[in-house]
């Protein structure tokens, strides 16, 4: 069985990451190769999300690249770019969609997690835009993108961001 390790590599070695990377790396975002979220699924999928840094905070910048790994075949079966604003991935916001859903959490709980994540991309995007004004696209940009982090590790669970700062994981109770 491959371990996270492996599973990484296999991600960014994909022809789907690689596209998607040059997709938002030819509009001047910097997709990073380290691992940021990963999450074992139901069903033998793996979610595997890398971090984007933008130099301006806006809506549609690119934040994040999620990936689905799906261990029965070892590969990996889409990448798609995360962005910035109040809008959520039209299959994000579906909860019933008839594609094949790789949920957060197990059962209701997942597709709770999901409503929650929808709803806190609105709020945030208003809080960021009053932040800007106040406090200047980066350092909004700074706090917007925090929040993205915790509200992403709420969604999951807790407890699943790598290679980032402490204060980007959500704080839950086991």
């Amino acid at each position: 069985m491959t371990d996270r390790n492996g599973i990484t590599r296999k991600v960014l070695e994909s022809d789907c990451f690689q596209h998607e990377t040059r997709y938002a790396e030819r509009a001047g975002f910097r997709v990073r190769r380290e691992l940021r979220l990963y999450k074992e699924l139901e069903d033998d999928l793996v979610r595997v999300v890398f971090p984007v840094d933008a130099d301006l905070m806006e809506e549609g910048a690119v934040v994040a690249i999620t990936c689905l790994f799906e261990r029965a075949t070892d590969r990996n079966l889409y990448a798609h770019t995360i962005c910035a604003g109040r809008g959520a991935n039209p299959t994000l916001r579906a909860v019933h969609s008839p594609l094949g859903r790789a949920t957060p959490q197990p059962g209701a709980a997942g597709d709770k997690a999901v409503l929650h994540f929808v709803e806190w991309k609105k709020a945030s995007w208003g809080r960021f835009l009053n932040d800007e004004l106040e406090l200047g696209n980066k350092a909004a940009g700074a706090l917007w993108t925090r929040g993205f982090w915790r509200a992403l590790d709420r969604m999951f669970g807790g407890g699943v961001l790598y290679n980032c700062p402490e204060d980007f994981h959500y704080p839950h109770s086991d």
